[in-house]
Order: structure tokens, then C-alpha cells, then sequence
């Protein structure tokens, strides 16, 4: 159910829409705004109106990727990693940034955990890379044992062993 609530809202990340009342903080493609004073969309460069450009994150946070102590991606995280791939792929010119976060349980020193964190982050990279999605879009780093859920139980811990991914994206949405 997790992951086919992450490919919907991936979906969603990357659907054009139609707003009637602009609210949305409208930026263009180098995230400057876009509206006057009066919230009216303006020109930019050549012209071309401005609005219509919305950046949105979606964040989540890819919990069943690793065993204890390993940095290699268990089935069920290539599972969903192979139709999130599909999606940055299909949506590439969309999509701005991919940041990778890799986390660990408290087992371990503090330095072990830095370094196994780091090498979780970077296998979803190289996973998302060898399905094709642009490297130079993403960025990988490891936060140890920052952040973490319950460590005090065996269901905590598993938790801990992860991956956060936030992906950033433009969407057109057509103001009427």
C-alpha cells in the first residue's frame, strides 16, 4: 500500500493542472517569483509570461531498503526504486533535484554508522543511475544515526535503516 501511495503522489509530482485562483507562490525556472504587486503574472525574458511554473517537493522516506548492517538494497526497495526510476526518467526535464539521505540504527560507533549511512545513500544512487535517471541531478550523503525513530525496539531499528529521498520538481500548471 506505502508504494503505491509514493508512485501516486510521484505521479502527481509531475501532472500539469489548471488553477483558477493562482495561490500557489508561482516561480520560474530559477525560482525567482513571478507576480506584480497586485498578484498579477508579469514578462520575463522575451516576453514569455512568467507564471505558470509551481516547484514542489515530494519526500518519503524508503524504509524497506536494508538489512542490519548492509548498504545493499533488499528486493522489495528495488521494487519500488525501479518505478520511481520510471517516472524521473519519463518526467526527466522535470525534475530539478533528487537528495538522498541515508540513515542507520545506534548500533555501532557513531563513525561505522557516518560511513554506513553514506554507502546506503549512495547504492540508491548508483540503483537510480543504472536505471537511467541523470546523476547530475542527484545528490547522496549520510546522516548516521541523526534523525532516527525509536532505537529502544527491533521495529524502531528497522526504521532506522533507510533511505529518506526528496525529490523537487516544476510543474507547469495553467493559470485561466
Amino acid at each position: 500500500m506505502k508504494k503505491q501511495l509514493i508512485i501516486a503522489a510521484l505521479a502527481g509530482l509531475f501532472a500539469t493542472s489548471t488553477a483558477v485562483a493562482a495561490t500557489d507562490s508561482l516561480v520560474d525556472r530559477q525560482g525567482e517569483f513571478v507576480r506584480d504587486r497586485q498578484n498579477d503574472c508579469v514578462l520575463v525574458k522575451d516576453g514569455v509570461p512568467g507564471c505558470g511554473i509551481v516547484i514542489q517537493d515530494l519526500t518519503f522516506s524508503a524504509d524497506t531498503f536494508f538489512d542490519f548492517d548492509k548498504a545493499t538494497i533488499r528486493p522489495q526497495g528495488r521494487e519500488l526504486l525501479n518505478k520511481v526510476a520510471a517516472e524521473l526518467v519519463k518526467n526527466a526535464a522535470d525534475v530539478r533535484s533528487i537528495e538522498l539521505t541515508g540513515h542507520t540504527d545506534s548500533t555501532g560507533s557513531a563513525t561505522y554508522n557516518q560511513g554506513l549511512s553514506d554507502r546506503r545513500a549512495n547504492a540508491v544512487r548508483n540503483y537510480l543511475i543504472e536505471k537511467g535517471v541523470n546523476p547530475s541531478v542527484i545528490t547522496a550523503k549520510g546522516e548516521g544515526i541523526s534523525y532516527t525513530f525509536d532505537n529502544a525496539t527491533a521495529e524502531g531499528r528497522a526504521k532506522n535503516r533507510r533511505v529518506d529521498v526528496k525529490i523537487t520538481a516544476v510543474r507547469e500548471v495553467k493559470v485561466d
